[in-house]
């Protein structure tokens, strides 16, 4: 490798600053009048405040978190993954000073530093060509009317530098070859099959160059012209020697002076979006390719942003990638939103049947991530059921679960608990061990005490007196399941006798007082049940009269939970903009529920009580 002059070091050093350099990756925060940045060497660069500090004077860097020091050469060695001559190649280049090596015999350099030159000069100067039959040659009059037709401007060709691949297969190897590249070169290019060299990847294709966040052509995206219907409609260079695509977003490079300003960006799912969004004036705006948002091109966000707004299809695909998208957004720390187009299917139809002003629009129907993860979960799942509560917490678990604020996190589990009738402390059990409901009843606390207060049926709750009455009369509990389920139960010890019962009633394990107290491994519960089977008030000859009023009050009390919902159902969508027809559904709902408890308090308060126990 050359060794290079000290005039080349202190001419780079003269020219750039080490916060010109760390600002190309992270942003620049100012304490006390000295700048400094989130480490990126530790954590992330995820922490919440800047730990590491820039000195401007002596051109270094140190951070106190992690100790990690070192000069504009060091820094740029442990972003890029460089060896000391080519941080400063690459920071010669930035600074637009020549090279010089301190020994000018030295000829040794290293290969892939040569083939990666190599293949930055060809996707360069290929992007130009294929830039140049598009605007220029009759043969990609058909790709710029397609353009055209798209609204997309000349301005925003120009901005992408799209072009055009000729439809000759033959034409692109001619092309290269006659310009001295060899076959062994061509075949690494990612320009042509692997499978059937020298056939060209991009035929008869409109071409989207990719550039790095340094602003140099890595990658050709490319959309079919043929419109044939066996052909896919975009392709994507594979993976080079300077092309990886999990560390790059189609649209960053253009975009990336408003995403420093901002601290925001956009991400949308495909080219079309990105640059219809960029052309309305959205200027953060970004695309993956495809629907595969990566863990690492978060990372490459949050060098710059503390802000994601998500902008993907409506469909199954694009709802999927949502999800995924904001739990990882969420453990990078970046507040994330969700934003929602109308009246069309993305931001590029949007722009072409409505127009700029249309595009801007979509700015205002936004929510946030947590929020959008919580009405999609109410619409999977029936969270008025203890199942669907199950279920919609486990929807939500990675999110809250990867959340570095703790004060954050409780904000959730709060919002969650108001949605569900649940207490905190079930939703972390459920967040931390899966589901509540099998911890207690397949491995039942036990009680130390062998003496209990007597068993008072004043005090205890209605749901308990009614699966007393039932522990006393099993042959009933069989033809009350079909109006009775284990979710209308609230009190445990309730919740408890109910599945001994159910557990008798489907085995064949016989119907005595001895084997049904057997099934309690809580010896409370046990003895509230025996105790039970000594009382009078539990063997009444007619306990139906006493179970059908009970059923009435948990039918009232459960409906009344149902009408809280739905009421706060309302004011959730009122916050996130619900549809009208969803607020039609939810206000129709609503007034059913507040017929049925009327007629429940009706049928309750006009015949004459049986029990005082609620």
């Amino acid at each position: 490798m050359p060794l290079y002059s000290d005039k080349t070091i202190e001419e780079i050093k003269r020219k750039l600053s080490i916060v010109d350099v760390a600002s190309s990756y992270t942003q620049i925060y100012q304490k006390s009048g000295r700048p400094w940045i989130k480490c990126p060497f530790h954590g992330n660069g995820q922490e919440r405040t800047p730990s590491c500090k820039l000195d401007v004077e002596q051109s270094r860097y140190y951070c106190f978190g992690c100790h990690a020091t070192g000069t504009m050469f060091n820094f740029v060695m442990e972003m890029e993954h460089l060896t000391f001559p080519e941080s400063v190649e690459f920071l010669a280049q930035k600074a637009g000073v020549e090279l010089e090596t301190s020994d000018k015999k030295s000829s040794v350099v290293n290969k892939d530093r040569e083939e990666r030159d190599a293949l930055f000069d060809l996707y360069d100067r290929l992007t130009k060509t294929f830039s140049h039959m598009l605007l220029k040659t009759e043969s990609g009059k058909r790709a710029l009317d397609y353009l055209e037709k798209r609204k997309i401007t000349t301005d925003t060709i120009l901005k992408f530098n799209l072009g055009y691949a000729p439809q000759d297969p033959k034409w692109l190897y001619d092309f290269l070859k006659s310009k001295s590249y060899s076959d062994d070169f061509l075949k690494k290019s990612g320009l042509f099959s692997q499978n059937h060299y020298p056939y060209p990847l991009f035929v008869n294709r409109l071409m989207f160059p990719v550039k790095n966040w340094q602003g140099k052509v890595v990658a050709f995206g490319a959309r079919d012209l043929s419109f044939r219907e066996n052909a896919p409609k975009y392709i994507n260079t594979p993976e080079t020697l300077i092309y990886s695509k999990k560390h790059n977003l189609y649209a960053f490079y253009e975009g990336l002076d408003s995403i420093k300003k901002e601290k925001s960006v956009i991400v949308c799912e495909g080219n079309f979006d990105a640059i219809s969004l960029q052309q309305s004036g959205i200027y953060n705006a970004v695309a993956p390719f495809g629907t595969a948002f990566t863990s690492e091109q978060a990372d490459l966000i949050s060098r710059y942003a503390e802000r994601v707004d998500l902008l993907f299809d409506s469909d199954g695909a694009g709802q999927k990638a949502t999800e995924k998208a904001i739990v990882m957004l969420q453990e990078k720390n970046l507040e994330t939103g969700v934003l929602k187009i109308e009246d069309a299917k993305d931001a590029s139809e949007l722009l072409e049947n409505y127009g700029s002003q249309s595009v801007k629009n979509i700015l205002l129907n936004k929510q946030t991530g947590f929020s959008y993860l919580v009405n999609n979960g109410m619409k999977m799942y029936n969270i008025r059921t203890p199942k669907g509560k199950s279920e919609f917490v486990a929807y939500l678990r990675d999110f809250v679960n990867v959340t570095f604020s703790q004060v954050e996190k409780e904000s959730y589990v709060q919002r969650i608990s108001e949605l569900l009738g649940v207490g905190q402390e079930q939703i972390y059990s459920d967040l931390s061990h899966g589901s509540v409901v099998k911890r207690v009843y397949e491995e039942p606390k036990l009680v130390n005490q062998v003496h209990f207060e007597p068993l008072n049926t004043s005090a205890i709750s209605i749901d308990l007196y009614l699966m007393l009455i039932f522990a006393n009369h099993r042959d009933l509990f069989a033809e009350y399941t079909k109006v009775l389920n284990f979710g209308d139960l609230k009190d445990k010890e309730a919740q408890m006798i109910f599945v001994a019962l159910e557990n008798m009633r489907r085995s064949n394990m016989g119907s005595s007082d001895e084997i049904f107290l057997s099934l309690f491994a809580d010896e409370k519960v046990r003895n509230d049940v025996n105790t039970s089977f000594e009382l009078e008030e539990f063997k009444r000859e007619r306990p139906q009269v006493v179970i059908d009023e009970i059923l009435d009050r948990l039918s009232l009390r459960k409906k009344e939970e149902e009408r809280a919902l739905i009421s706060l159902q309302l004011k959730q969508g009122e916050q996130d903009g619900i549809g009208s027809d969803d607020l039609k559904t939810l206000l129709n709902e609503k007034y059913s529920i507040e017929k049925e408890i009327l007629e429940l308090k009706n049928r309750l308060f006009n015949d004459r009580r049986v029990v005082e126990n609620e």
